[in-house]
């Protein structure tokens, strides 16, 4: 097989058109160069080069080959200084892995900064079970996973820790019929609250909330997934809780508003974990940028 030395000195000798300027070049005498440009032509089976008198010429055969192996060297010589690429995030991978939809709402803001600043660094996510998240993380198949607060193996550190807490949101119509109502009230309309489906994680909690309170009531729609819950709400379909922090924008804009400022749910404690004995340049930089913000 023929080696890379033969083929960086062909693709060398091609550009400069000179011997003399390639040898500089490579750092080898005229004499071994043209040693290796011979050697190369037995082994392609042809001319490469015409001789003039004030350099070469690629023939044919030698015009075909240039136009084959030039991108192939420039991949290995990419390949050579690859450690280095991921070192700069100039190359390389961030694997994250997250067990719910209300991860995205955290991991939105610091991922978009990330691909921002590193856009030559590919990304991944993944969703699955907590417990699977764990392994996958022990087995360097995951750089970060976002899963419920556990107890996770040695190796497995927390770089933080984020509590989910969901308040309630209406139109502007409701707004103005309820927002000074807790739910507690008789007045306050409890059966127009729409709630994820049984299937949706959070759904529990509100549920819990409900019997703690004594809000017994049936609701006005169930639906399966928070998109959907969000179009309701905001056509004046009924309220929900969500996490203000994904519709920050949405109320700010004056989409949909904060009803009873006073009912916040804790839903659930979300928790960044790393394997500590993986080494990945992207991962580092992603728990920095995470931690950047108090």
């Amino acid at each position: 097989m023929t080696n890379y030395n033969l083929y960086k000195t062909f693709l060398v000798v091609a550009e400069t058109k000179n011997i003399t300027a390639a040898s500089e070049i490579l750092y080898v005498s005229q004499p071994a160069l043209t040693l290796k440009i011979h050697q190369l032509e037995e082994q392609i089976g042809g001319e490469l080069f015409l001789r003039k008198n004030k350099g070469v010429e690629l023939t044919p055969l030698g015009s075909l080959l240039y136009e084959k192996i030039k991108p192939v060297i420039a991949e290995l010589d990419r390949l050579e200084n690859l450690g280095q690429l991921q070192k700069n995030l100039q190359d390389g991978f961030l694997r994250i892995g997250a067990n719910s939809s209300n991860c995205n709402q955290i991991i939105s803001k610091f991922l978009i900064q990330f691909a921002q600043k590193h856009p030559n660094v590919r990304i991944t996510m993944l969703r699955d079970y907590g417990e699977n998240l764990v392994d996958k993380l022990i087995n360097n198949q995951l750089d970060i996973i976002f899963t419920d607060s556990c107890q996770t193996p040695n190796e497995i550190v927390c770089a933080k820790k984020f509590p989910v807490v969901y308040q309630l949101i209406g139109n502007k119509n409701y707004y103005e019929k309820y927002h000074h109502l807790p739910l507690t009230s008789s007045a306050f309309p409890l059966s127009e609250l729409i709630l994820p489906n049984q299937k949706n994680n959070s759904r529990k909690f509100i549920d819990n909330y409900c019997r703690q309170n004594n809000l017994i009531f049936t609701p006005k729609y169930e639906l399966d997934n928070y998109t959907l819950l969000y179009d309701f709400v905001k056509n004046g379909l009924g309220m929900a809780f969500v996490s203000l922090d994904y519709y920050i924008d949405s109320i700010n804009k004056q989409e949909v508003y904060l009803l009873s400022e006073s009912t916040k749910i804790k839903m659930r404690e979300f928790s960044v974990y790393l394997n500590k004995t993986a080494a990945n340049p992207a991962k580092d930089e992603f728990i920095k940028i995470l931690n950047s913000e108090n």
